[in-house]
Order: structure tokens, then sequence, then C-alpha cells
């Protein structure tokens, strides 16, 4: 059960930061805040917050963790802060002149809680321009509802009209990747037509992403099972172990194995290639990949076809002992930056990408056959 619960939990991550890697590659590597505190599953949230600030995520908005794990938390005031103020007999105005007056280094007014464009960001201007005359200088606004392409095209213009350019423009309402990419396409398109420049409006854009993120919206699992693949006696020797399927899919790759990413003359990832624990692909002159769910199926990497060979393997427990120092969080940004700029562009695009290869070594496919045939035939 514990070995079931570890699992899950790793799945669950694994899907988080890689999310919010595609949000960051979506959202040209801009300012992403992590919003899902109150969509996640009870204390998964938090590991979910962790995922999300190694995968992409700058900032979260959720406190707690962001104290646990030595980040500042991120985010701006809610709907109910305008709404509290107009209800006691206030006016929007008076709710972003307190909000700034508490908060002058880090003020972001939402704006959206009547009329973004007739009553939020004409509040708003009013409140930076007696912050700009106290020599504060005002964050941003927020942008929670609508047509968020054409609402950042209109806030620019009454922004820059007022000479607040550099003001940033948080967009959040259910934003992923996909809806992030199409809000950059249609400022793209339009926002010549309003005499602004594209690039401009893009550059300042934030993107607080929650449900989409925090449940791995669209990617709700990871496909992976544990299934038994070896077992050792007591002289440390392994003896491969397999479980038979008619879904050629499903049997898994016996042996005890390890893993290693083959990068190209480009020095892009080309393929990941699992082999045996004796192998050695770099010494290879033909290195021999096949598919790992269809038989006969192969591709051949000379030996000048390939950069390098790097083992992605790293062992964490040795005879029930901690010999692993883990990362920082900062570290492993840097691992997961690194990995992506290495991937091939096609692999990165978010619509019809290139399949990135999983393959496997020669002797780990002839073993996996001759245990196939052997139990086929008893």
């Amino acid at each position: 059960i514990l070995e079931t619960a570890l699992l899950n939990q790793l799945n669950y991550q694994i899907l988080i930061a890689t999310k919010a890697c595609r949000i960051n590659e979506a959202g040209r590597h801009h300012t992403l805040l992590e919003f899902g505190a109150r969509r996640g599953q009870d204390r998964g949230s938090n590991a979910g917050v962790r995922a999300a600030l190694i995968g992409g995520a700058n900032f979260s908005s959720n406190v707690g963790i962001s104290h646990v794990l030595g980040y500042p938390p991120k985010g701006t005031h809610a709907h109910s802060m305008v709404q509290m103020f107009m209800a006691l007999g206030m006016t929007e105005e008076d709710a972003f002149e307190e909000f700034a007056s508490l908060y002058p280094s880090d003020t972001i007014l939402l704006v959206d809680t009547i009329d973004t464009l007739n009553s939020g960001i004409p509040n708003a201007i009013k409140v930076f321009e007696r912050m700009r005359k106290k020599g504060q200088k005002p964050l941003g606004i927020r942008l929670d509802s609508g047509d968020l392409a054409y609402l950042s095209i209109q806030a620019a213009k009454l922004l820059n009209e007022a000479g607040f350019n550099e003001v940033q423009i948080v967009l959040s309402n259910e934003l992923d990747e996909m809806n992030i990419w199409q809000i950059i396409t249609q400022i793209t398109d339009e926002a010549p037509g309003y005499n602004l420049d594209p690039e401009g409006i893009i550059n300042r854009l934030v993107y607080g992403v929650g449900t989409r993120l925090i449940t791995s919206y669209g990617d709700p699992s990871i496909g992976g099972v544990y299934k038994l693949t070896a077992v050792t006696n007591e002289e440390n020797e392994w003896s491969p172990a397999i479980k038979i399927s008619e879904s050629i899919e499903k049997i898994p790759n016996p042996g005890n194995k390890k893993i290693w990413r083959i990068y190209n003359r480009e020095g892009k990832a080309n393929a990941d290639l699992i082999g045996l624990e004796d192998e050695i692909p770099a010494a290879e002159q033909d290195l021999i990949l096949h598919h790992a769910a269809s038989p006969g199926k192969k591709r051949i990497l000379k030996k000048d076809q390939i950069s390098k060979t790097e083992s992605l393997l790293e062992t964490i427990l040795d005879n029930g002992k901690l010999v692993y120092k883990f990362p920082s969080i900062n570290e492993l940004r840097a691992v997961r930056k690194n990995d992506v700029e290495n991937l091939d562009p096609g692999v990165k695009r978010l619509i019809n990408p290139h399949y990135y290869h999983v393959s496997i070594t020669e002797k780990l496919y002839e073993m996996k056959m001759r245990l196939i045939q052997k139990i086929a035939v008893k």
C-alpha cells in the first residue's frame, strides 16, 4: 500500500510538472503564477505546488506551502474585497486605494468586478496616478473574465494613454497552454488594428493558472503500472521476470535495467534508451533501438550520428541507505530548463507534435523475446 501511495504521488507530481512546463512554453516563459490551491485535492495540492514550481511556475498564491518551500507567495486581491467595500457604501476606487496603501510595492488590482473597461481600469488608473505622485510604482492589473485577448489590448491602450506602459497585465480564468496560445495569436492578429505593437502587449502579460494546472487538466493520470521485472538472490544475482499479455504494449520489459538519453549530432535529444544494467551504449559502433511495443520495428544509429550518451538513472537507496543528495527546487528547475531546451522544436509543438522515441536495446529486446517464447512453449 505504501509503495502504491508513493507511486501515485510521484505520478501526480510528474503530471503537474509536465503541465506547468507546457504552459510555461506556450506563455513564452513569462511569469507564471500557480493559482490552484482551492481546486487541488486536499493536501495533494501542496505536492502539486512543488511540482508546478519545478515544471515552470515562478510563484504560487498558496501562502503556506510557499513559505515551506522558501518562495514568496504571489497573487492579487479577490473580487470579494471590492464587493465588501461596495456593500459598506464605498466604491471600487476606495477598495483599490486601500489595497494600494497596504501593498504599495505589490499593487495588482483586479479590475473586472463591475465593468472592466468602464469602471475597473479607469479606477485603477486613478489610483496609479496618485501612487506615481508619491513616487510609488504600480505593478499591474488583473483580468479574470471575458475575452482576455481583446481586454488585454484595450487595457494596454488605456494604460499606455495614461503613461503606464510598463504596468503588467495578469490574466486568469481557466487558462492552460492551449488558450494561452490562442490569446497570444489573437493579440498578434488584432493589436495592429488599434495601432498597438502586439509584442509590446504580449511581453507584459503574466499568467495566473489554477484549475487546469493543479488538477493536470486533460491528462489526469499516467498510464503506467507497478510491475515486477526482476528478482535478486542472496548473492545479489538478478533473474528477469515477465508478465504476458495479449496486448503487446502491456508486456513489461524484464530484467534489472538502466536508461540513457541519446543526443544527435546537433546536440538535441534523439531518444531515450532502456537497456540491461551491464550494457554500455556509448561503446557500441551501431546502436540498435527497438520499438518497445512493436516487435521487429527498429532503427539504427551510427556512432558518428551520436554526440552524447547520458545516463539518466540515479541511485537513491543502496542496501536500504540513502546515498543521494536531493537537489533544491532551483536546481531541479535548471535541469528541467536544460532538458526542454535540448528537445527538438517539433517535439514541443502543442498541435501534432513529433513522437519522442523511448526504445529498448538489442540485448534487452532479445531477452524479452526469449522469455515470451519460453512461456508460450510451456
